[in-house]
């Protein structure tokens, strides 16, 4: 168990964690190089918790629950397949969830995202941005749903999944999904999957950049948007070296 009980100014690392906790107040960074195949978090009233999570082809799944006021903020990457899962319960009023992930798959690898955030408490807000690029034969399966059940009010929730086909033969499948069972409620989400832009990546080359590299600036910006809001400078290299490094060029 990850023992953040305390404000902490700089990131925890706790790899392989399987229950996490941010007590009532505090405020609390995570990052998991490692995820378990299950991890149980806890967010407390009005506490914060922001996890960081690196998962590279093992399965790894999060039942997350925030508690009156609790903010909690997932970023998760994921590399080289695996399946990875998120279940958050906004069970509190006031509660709040960012759950946004980038994916990077190629060769033969095969993996799926699947999330669920229930706003079980009124006045709760989600949001979530989902990016990925898959080359070769890969397949990637995004499957996102927000629930909002019946009789709760001053809902928000937003999802965005977009990805980019880096051959003809690599597959991605998104199920974005919306379960909306109240009326005071605000919600949105879209899904999007295409190519690289080739008059972008036309511009680049006539600029004296060479096709693969050009190609490894239009991904890297395209991804990196996920992850341009982390705090710490060190950490968010760390996201953008990893990414790099599992592009196929």
């Amino acid at each position: 168990m990850a023992d953040v009980s305390k404000t902490v100014s700089a990131p925890l690392y706790s790899d392989g964690a399987e229950s996490i906790r941010a007590e009532a107040g505090r405020t609390a960074v995570v990052v998991d190089r490692a995820p378990a195949a299950k991890c149980s978090v806890v967010v407390e009233k009005g506490a914060s918790l922001l996890h960081y999570r690196f998962c590279g082809g093992t399965d790894a799944a999060v039942d997350a629950v925030v508690e009156e006021g609790g903010k909690y903020e997932v970023l998760t990457l994921q590399t080289a397949g695996g399946n990875v899962g998120m279940t958050v319960s906004l069970a509190g009023s006031g509660a709040s969830c960012r759950s946004d992930a980038v994916y990077v798959l190629s060769g033969g690898e095969k993996g799926s995202f699947v999330s669920k955030v229930a706003h079980n408490a009124d006045d709760t807000v989600s949001s979530q941005l989902i990016k990925g690029a898959v080359a070769g034969t890969a397949e990637e399966t995004f499957e996102g749903t927000v629930l909002i059940p019946p009789g709760h009010k001053g809902i928000d929730g937003a999802q965005q999944h977009r990805a980019l086909l880096l051959s003809p033969t690599a597959t991605v499948m998104a199920v974005p999904r919306l379960e909306i069972y109240s009326d005071d409620v605000k919600c949105a989400h879209g899904s999007a999957v295409g190519d690289l832009d080739e008059y972008q990546l036309y511009y680049l080359q006539t600029r004296g950049i060479g096709e693969e590299e050009a190609k490894k600036v239009l991904v890297g910006a395209f991804l990196n948007e996920v992850t341009d809001g982390i705090f710490d400078e060190t950490l968010k290299a760390e996201f953008a070296k990893r990414i790099e490094a599992a592009l196929p060029f």
